[in-house]
Parts: structure tokens; sequence; C-alpha cells
């Protein structure tokens, strides 16, 4: 999954972008924010990518010692690290969907009191996207980010905005029971400084 993605030059326009998934089994690529996969030809020789789809490649370069990058445009260098995807859980999406939905929850780092709401994330609905994000409600900030669910081989992930401007939180699911959901963190913006390890319903 690309995250902690890294700015090829500083004072340039740049977008913010996170959440691609390539799957070097299946050779395919995805995304956190989509359900759509496409079929890709990874070889490994060339340090290239080829969308069977299209005629378009894209070059990558080892990363550290187990990790890729990839440079797709709008001045950012997608950095591509292996998840580790033994935290399978025994639930599916959308009871743990209801589980952030029909709780109350401690305040996130003893500091930001959010509620996850059912209703879309307004922009979503605004530009008419097909694959809607839920609405989270920061009550601390009076102010609306977003939530979703994504699950990878019964291994599960929250993504999360506090505002509408703030990068992406992602986590993965630890463990899951009445009372409280386990979170490993995979990426929190670090001008926020907010640290995030569980969700907690219960005293």
């Amino acid at each position: 999954m690309s995250y902690e993605n890294r700015i090829i030059e500083y004072g340039k326009l740049t977008r913010s972008g996170v959440g691609g998934i390539i799957d070097f089994d299946r050779q395919n690529l995805g995304s956190i924010f989509f359900d759509t996969l496409y079929k890709v030809d990874i070889n490994f020789n060339k340090s290239k990518i080829y969308f069977k789809s299209d005629t378009i490649s894209v070059d990558f370069r080892l990363y550290g010692k187990d990790s890729i990058e990839i440079n797709l445009g709008k001045n950012l260098m997608h950095v591509f690290r292996p998840l580790n995807l033994s935290h399978k859980l025994n639930a599916d999406k959308r009871e743990i969907e209801n589980f952030l939905i029909n709780n109350n929850f401690e305040k996130l780092d003893d500091l930001i009191d959010v509620e996850f709401s059912e209703k879309f994330f307004f922009r979503d609905i605004e530009f008419k996207k097909k694959n809607k994000k839920y609405t989270l409600m920061n009550k601390s900030w009076k102010d609306e980010g977003y939530w979703l669910i994504k699950e990878i081989e019964q291994n599960f992930f929250l993504i999360l905005t506090l505002d509408q401007t703030s990068d992406d939180h992602i986590y993965q699911i630890k463990s899951l029971d009445n009372c409280k959901m386990e979170l490993l963190k995979i990426q929190e913006p670090k001008n926020l400084n907010v640290k995030i390890t569980e969700l907690k319903t219960c005293l």
C-alpha cells in the first residue's frame, strides 16, 4: 500500500495521494478508496508495470529493503510498502461499519470527540462519486471529515480524516470486541499530532 509518500520538489504545487494497492501475486492494482481492480503485468527485470487495458507503463524502483516507489505525477513519489495481513477478523465489513455507526466512543487521544455517521460525505454527493465515503462528525472542531472501511483478505483497514482538508489517517484493525476496536497505525498526519491506538466505547 502507498502511504507516507514523498514530495519530490518542495515549493511546487503538490496533490496528496495515498492508498494505492499493488498485489504482486495476482498482478493487479487497486486503491483503498475503490473496489475496482486493474490487471497489470509487473516486469521486475525492467522495473516496469504495464497496464493490460492500455499502452501505459510506469517505472518503479526499490525503496529501502522491502518497498518500491513510483512517480505517478503531481510532484509526489508514491512509496508502496508491504502490508501485514496476519490480523484476520471473524467479522465482515458491514459488522465493522455497524460497530462504528451504532456506538459512542471516548475522545480520540483524549482530545477529539467524533461520531461515525452513516450519512455519505457531502463532497462525494456533490461530485456524484460512485464509491461514496461516510461522514465523520468532528464535534470538537465543529467540522466534518470522512471515514470508510477497506477489506483485504479478511484484514480490515479504517481510513478517516478529521476535517475537510487534512490528510488521511490509515489504520489496520488489529482486534474487535463489543467494547473496543484496537488499531495499528499505518499513517497519521504529522501536522495534527493526533495519536489513535483504539476506539473505546465501554469503561
